[in-house]
């Protein structure tokens, strides 16, 4: 074979790995980064958690040091489904999962929980402590 016919076999198979690559990340990054869309809706689901006697019962007994936003469209059958939502409360000793109880999202409530991200370590911001402290 040629040179030149080598090169651009090489060329060629680079430019099919690299844009394999980039479909494939590009189509992960797209199951779990919210879009525009996402972040109202999980921004409204944020103050229905926090208004929940559940969140409220959580937050008198237990620290909370996080509440974080997901939305999960990896492996699921309806990518636009309200189930695919979720607001995570982190505190001192649990993680607790709170997603839409119907299709229409009038009620949140918690329906898993697990261990908890600050069990051996502490929170990463200086959180209610004055700065330079």
């Amino acid at each position: 074979m040629k040179k030149s016919t080598i090169i651009m076999a090489l060329v060629l198979f680079a430019s099919l790995a690299l844009t394999a690559y980039l479909a494939i990340d590009r189509h992960l990054y797209r199951s779990f980064a919210p879009n525009l869309e996402d972040q109202a809706i999980l921004g409204e689901m944020t103050m229905m958690v926090l208004e929940t006697q559940q969140y409220k019962d959580i937050a008198a007994k237990e620290t909370v040091h996080a509440v974080k936003q997901q939305v999960d469209r990896f492996n699921t059958g309806n990518p636009e489904s309200i189930y695919n939502y979720q607001i995570t409360v982190v505190t001192d000793q649990n993680t607790y999962g709170f997603t839409c109880d119907d299709e229409t999202c009038t009620k949140v409530s918690n329906g898993s929980w697990g261990g908890d991200l600050y069990q051996d370590a502490h929170p990463i911001l200086p959180l209610g402590h004055e700065a330079g402290n």
